[in-house]
């Protein structure tokens, strides 16, 4: 009985198939198989930012698709990208995207920080200027999302606590004057630093910005005097130039060396500014290319 049902069930089938598409030989150049006719579903992409754009929010370190939405750079904006590269080794291997201050990224900020002063023109850390990453969020990371964005944004101060700004214009080929910095008035005691708001070099200041100087990529972030005499000393060397005298005629003034952050030297950054200290002289007018005149020792 079962037998029979199952030729009887086998018949309907083949009834109903004749009625929708035929039973029996399959015609010429037909198989009889549909799905192995269909085109090949397109490759999924992941996204990827573009370089040489602006963006109107202010900085995430998360960068979402849905949330990208680059503006020209003559308009009001943020952050101006720079660069995008794609991470390799030890942090491309990662599950999840690297942390802030993971190690992994280095060589990344190491890339954007030669492509921004490239962008510039000259070292971007003249300016009132911040170096930041921008990653894929977890979920692009899990599609294979790679990529990292280098971020310039303008602050309102380097040194002390500071808030994004808004401005119009690219940054490539040079900075503006009003971004350079220039003169502080610092204020502290026993030789640490409170405050140090910029001011005019007309008026009376007792600190100058003089440059920057690259610490080697196996320096440790300061925690020692032996560690500071080190920044200190390439500092002096940075303060010469500017000045226009030999080091050895630096010792008479002070100097203050600021690497931006314990974090931000974990992940990569080894700039350090270098401003003159007068402690508590003051002067008015630059001290660049003065050969020592007019500084107070």
């Amino acid at each position: 009985m079962a037998w029979r049902r199952w030729i009887a069930a086998g018949a309907a089938a083949c009834a109903l198939a004749t009625a929708l598409t035929g039973c029996g030989p399959a015609a010429a150049g037909v198989d009889g198989r549909l799905a192995d006719d269909w085109a090949a579903l397109p490759e999924a992409k992941v996204f990827t930012p573009g370089a040489e754009v602006c963006h109107e929010n202010t900085y995430e370190r998360t960068g979402r698709a849905t949330a990208y939405r680059p503006v020209d750079c003559e308009l009001a904006h943020y952050g101006e990208t720079v660069y995008v590269g794609q991470l390799t080794g030890p942090a491309a291997e990662l599950a999840t995207p690297p942390e802030p201050d993971d190690v992994s990224v280095a060589p990344a900020f190491a890339e954007c920080d030669e492509r921004a002063t490239a962008f510039t023109g000259r070292q971007w850390r003249d300016g009132r200027l911040t170096l930041e990453l921008t990653l894929p969020s977890s979920a692009a990371w899990q599609g294979g999302a790679r990529w990292y964005r280098c971020e310039l944004n303008e602050l309102t101060t380097v040194t002390d606590d500071a808030d994004w700004v808004q401005r119009k214009g690219s940054l490539r080929g040079s900075l503006p004057t009003g971004l350079l910095l220039g003169c502080f008035a610092e204020t502290g005691k026993n030789g640490s630093v409170d405050s140090m708001p910029e001011i005019d070099c007309a008026k009376a200041h007792n600190a100058e910005y003089v440059g920057t100087f690259m610490a080697a990529a196996t320096r440790k972030y300061p925690s020692t005097d032996a560690d500071w005499n080190y920044f200190h000393d390439n500092c002096r060397k940075v303060m010469a130039d500017f000045i226009g005298v030999a080091k050895s005629a630096t010792s008479k003034y002070g100097v203050i060396s600021w690497p931006y952050s314990r974090a931000t030297w974990a992940a990569g950054d080894r700039g350090v500014r270098c401003y003159l200290w007068l402690e508590t002289k003051k002067m008015t007018g630059s001290a660049k290319g003065s050969k020592g005149k007019g500084i107070p020792s």
